[in-house]
């Protein structure tokens, strides 16, 4: 059985955009328990769900393309170490092995991830949905791209 969400714990919705928990209440009027979250992408809204719904599988039928197996699936911190993706994205030659790297991460790419590469060459991703946010970042390295090579030319 699935641990229940707790304060202050962030959660990834199956389309990716990730939650903040701000707690555990009980419906006042037929007793369900409820999760109170905070949206971690602007406007930064906050929402209500029915724990059971927050809990349960997605559904593969209306959703088929869906890679996690839960609605919610708890983002667990990594302490310590260094994720492989963002060394690979750090460590690539220039502007074009960067592109590349993001490339082969469209899929399975994270606001965490995108955000900590933005800010790997001065460039502030501000959170919203991750595909968006991919979209940003891959323009601003395409555009680093373009000025780089048009500079060396000169």
């Amino acid at each position: 059985m699935r641990e229940f969400p707790k304060q202050g714990e962030r959660y990834r919705h199956f389309k990716g955009n990730e939650y903040e928990i701000l707690s555990l209440a009980t419906d006042s009027e037929d007793g369900e328990e409820q999760v109170v979250y905070k949206a971690l992408y602007e406007p930064y809204g906050v929402f209500v769900r029915p724990l059971k719904m927050f809990m349960e599988p997605v559904d593969k039928k209306k959703y088929p393309d869906a890679t996690q197996e839960f609605r919610f699936e708890k983002v667990e911190k990594i302490e310590g170490k260094v994720d492989p993706r963002l060394l690979a994205f750090l460590e690539a030659e220039g502007s074009e092995g960067k592109l590349a790297v993001l490339k082969e991460l469209e899929e399975e790419i994270t606001s965490e991830l995108i955000i900590a590469m933005g800010l790997s060459l001065d460039i502030e991703v501000l959170p919203s949905d991750v595909p968006k946010m991919y979209a940003e970042l891959v323009k601003c390295i395409e555009t680093i791209q373009f000025y780089e090579g048009k500079r060396l030319r000169e």
